[in-house]
Parts: structure tokens; C-alpha cells; sequence
């Protein structure tokens, strides 16, 4: 199984040391095999493809090139962030509204349920409690990680997550985040 992060759409870049130094080690000590790809024609080389916080607008030819990765299995995971900053949001549902999947241009507070701040509330995936920080709700397919809201959705390969700084170096070693981004970098959704 081998991970590909795209940097072909302005993403967040794995390899950026202030946000991701620690996931790149997780992955690496769980001898993941993750790359990051800037070129977006060669993401259909990969089993598990992550669009995080995509910047530019994919365009047609991207979307038919996606929804082909999907037919053909590959597991596909778009993050976005809260109230469409960015556009972000707006940019990721161009895609994923073709699997029936929709991030909303919301926040999601937690008064109670939260790690010091309404706005970094906790969910569940499965049996793992998760921080979501500055999350959008999302709607559509099958519900994955949830709480005060749905902050995440699986439709066929496609999983969609309203929040890109989940398994950033601030989110990551709180609560089960390691497990939870090793779980969607391993394409177990």
C-alpha cells in the first residue's frame, strides 16, 4: 500500500517541518510509505491519494481523472477547514459532490466536549476519540467521525473531512489522532 500527499493543488506540503514534522516521523517509524507528488497525473500511481486543504480549483479533466482513481479503487481523502475559509471548502466540493459527499460553510463549537477551546472539540471514529479543530460539518454518504456534528464522510472510495489540521504538529499527539491519521493514511476507511 503506498500514500501519496499531493502538492499538485496548493495543498499543505508534508515535507513543511512547522506542520507535519511529526506525522512524516509516525509514518516513517510505522514504515508507511508515503510521498508527496506535485505532479498531478502520476497521483493515480498511488493506492491512498490526500488532497489536504486543497488551494487550487481542480478542473474538469481533474475531477474525471478523480472519479476514475475511485472506480478503480483507490481510496481518496479531501480535507477542508471551517466557514469555506479559503475557499477551500468551495474547491473540495467541486469534486467530491460527484460521490454525494458536501463540506458545509460552517464551524463546529463544542461547549463541553473540546480541548480548551469550543472551537478544538472532540469526536469519535469508531472506538477512537479524536481532536478536530476548526472543523466544518459535513454532509452526505456514510457518517465517519462524529460528535457535536459530522465531521466527517465516506461515499465508495472517497472519504471527506471538514478540518485539514487534525494530524498537524499541534493536533496530533492529543487524544488517539496518531491512530486516526494512521488509519486514513492506510486507506482503512
Amino acid at each position: 500500500m503506498t500514500t501519496v500527499w499531493s502538492a499538485s493543488r496548493g495543498e499543505f506540503s508534508i515535507g513543511d517541518y512547522y506542520y507535519f514534522s511529526k506525522l512524516t516521523r509516525i509514518a516513517e517509524k510505522e514504515k508507511l510509505e508515503m510521498h508527496e507528488e506535485k505532479n498531478f497525473a502520476r497521483l493515480g500511481d498511488y493506492d491512498v491519494i490526500v488532497f489536504n486543504y486543497p488551494e487550487i480549483k481542480f478542473g474538469a479533466n481533474d475531477i474525471a481523472k478523480i472519479r476514475k482513481w475511485a472506480r478503480m479503487g483507490k481510496k481518496i481523502v479531501f480535507t477542508g477547514y471551517y466557514s469555506n475559509v479559503d475557499r477551500v471548502s468551495e474547491n473540495v466540493n467541486r469534486v467530491v459532490r460527484h460521490f454525494g459527499l458536501r463540506i458545509n460553510y460552517d464551524l463546529i463549537k463544542d461547549e463541553e466536549r473540546n480541548y480548551g477551546d469550543p472551537m478544538f472539540p472532540f469526536a469519535s471514529c469508531g472506538e477512537l476519540e479524536v481532536l478536530m479543530p476548526c472543523s466544518a460539518s459535513v454532509s452526505g454518504g456514510e457518517s465517519f467521525v462524529v460528535g457535536k456534528s459530522v465531521f466527517g464522510a465516506v461515499s465508495g472510495n472517497v472519504l471527506v473531512l471538514g478540518t485539514a489540521v487534525f494530524w498537524d504538529n499541534y493536533s496530533i499527539g492529543v487524544a488517539d489522532n496518531v491512530r486516526f491519521a494512521l488509519k486514513i493514511l492506510r486507506g482503512d476507511f
